[in-house]
C-alpha cells in the first residue's frame, strides 16, 4: 500500500516537472523568473516606464501543444490574428518542433506601460556582446555590439515569425563597438502570406495586454538557418551560429525598455526522478514477492 502510494506520488511529480505552460502568458507553470525589467542585473537600456517580468524555460519537445486561445503561432494564417496551427510546421520549418528537440522559451509578463507587438530577441552566442547596466554600462544594440554568428529573431504584430538577421562582422575585444553587416533573411512569400510564421520559432500572446511567450527550436534553427542563404532570398546571409549551453539574450520586451540576461540552454536532467522511480519499482516488486511467498 505504502509502496504503491509512493509510486503514485513519484509519477505525479514526474508529470508536474515536465508540464510547461504554453498559453500566451496566462500562467507560468514550468517557467523560471529572471526578474523585473527595471531590476539591477536585468535592465540594460531605454526607458524604465515600461515594466515587465522576464521568464525563461528549457525543455525537450514532446508533443507539446498550446492551450487556451492565445494570439499567434504559425505557420499558416497571417493577417491580424496570426497563425492558427501552434507548433505545426511547413515547407520552411521542416524538422522543427520534433519530439526530442531542445526548446528555449522566453516570456514576458506585462506589469505596466506600453504593450508591445513584435519584439526582437538578440542572441549573443559567446556572451560578450550584450550586458545589463549593472555592473557596467548596459549594452543591447545589435548594430553596435553584435559580431559574427550572433543573430536576431523578430516577430510581427500578429505574433508570427517575421525575420532572422545574422551578423557577419568581427569586433576587436569584448564590448568594442562594431557596425558590421546585418543580413536580413525573410520568408520567400513575406509576412501576411500563407506561409507567414513558417520558421523554427513560435510566439503566443495574451491580448490585449501584450503578455507573451516565445519558443525557439534550437536544433532545427541550427539545421535550417546555419547555412548561407537558406531560402534563396539574400546572398549576404551567412547563417547563424550555434547556440551553446550558455547564451546571453538582449530583448526589447515592451516599448523602449531593453533587458539583457544569461540563459543555460541545457535541458534539466530528469535522471534523479527516473532513478527514484526505478528504485520504487524494484522495492514494490520485492514487497510483492515477499507477500506472496
Amino acid at each position: 500500500m505504502k509502496a504503491a502510494l509512493f509510486l503514485a506520488v513519484l509519477g505525479a511529480s514526474a508529470l508536474s516537472a515536465s508540464a510547461i505552460s504554453i498559453d500566451g502568458g496566462a500562467t507560468w507553470g514550468g517557467w523560471t523568473s529572471v526578474g523585473l525589467s527595471d531590476a539591477a542585473g536585468v535592465y540594460a537600456t531605454g526607458a524604465t516606464t515600461d515594466k515587465y517580468e522576464v521568464y525563461t524555460t528549457v525543455f525537450s519537445f514532446n508533443n507539446n501543444t498550446k492551450t487556451g486561445s492565445p494570439t499567434g503561432g504559425g505557420p499558416t494564417g497571417g493577417g491580424p490574428t496570426g497563425g492558427a496551427t501552434g507548433f505545426g510546421t511547413g515547407t520552411f520549418s521542416t524538422g522543427a518542433f520534433a519530439n526530442g528537440n531542445t526548446i528555449l522559451g522566453i516570456g514576458v509578463r506585462r506589469i505596466s506601460g506600453a504593450a508591445l507587438g513584435g519584439p526582437t530577441v538578440r542572441f549573443d552566442l559567446d556572451n560578450d556582446s550584450y550586458q545589463a547596466a549593472s555592473p557596467g554600462p548596459g549594452r543591447s544594440s545589435s548594430g553596435s555590439f553584435s559580431e559574427a554568428g550572433d543573430f536576431n529573431v523578430q516577430f510581427d504584430g500578429a505574433w508570427t515569425g517575421l525575420n532572422i538577421t545574422s551578423h557577419s562582422g568581427t569586433r576587436t575585444g569584448s564590448g568594442a563597438i562594431y557596425s558590421g553587416l546585418s543580413d536580413l533573411q525573410n520568408l520567400p512569400s513575406g509576412t501576411g502570406s500563407g506561409v507567414s510564421g513558417d520558421y523554427a520559432f513560435r510566439a503566443f500572446a495574451s491580448m490585449p495586454d501584450g503578455t507573451y511567450q516565445m519558443f525557439f527550436d534550437l536544433n532545427a534553427m541550427a539545421a535550417l538557418y546555419g547555412t548561407d542563404n537558406p531560402f534563396g532570398k539574400n546572398a549576404a546571409f551567412k547563417g547563424i551560429g550555434t547556440v551553446g549551453n550558455n547564451v546571453t539574450i538582449a530583448l526589447n520586451g515592451l516599448g523602449g525598455n531593453n533587458v539583457a540576461f544569461g540563459v543555460n540552454t541545457a535541458v534539466p536532467d530528469g535522471g534523479m526522478t527516473l532513478a527514484l522511480l526505478g528504485s520504487a519499482l524494484t522495492g514494490l516488486a520485492a514487497l510483492r514477492r515477499k507477500l506472496t511467498a
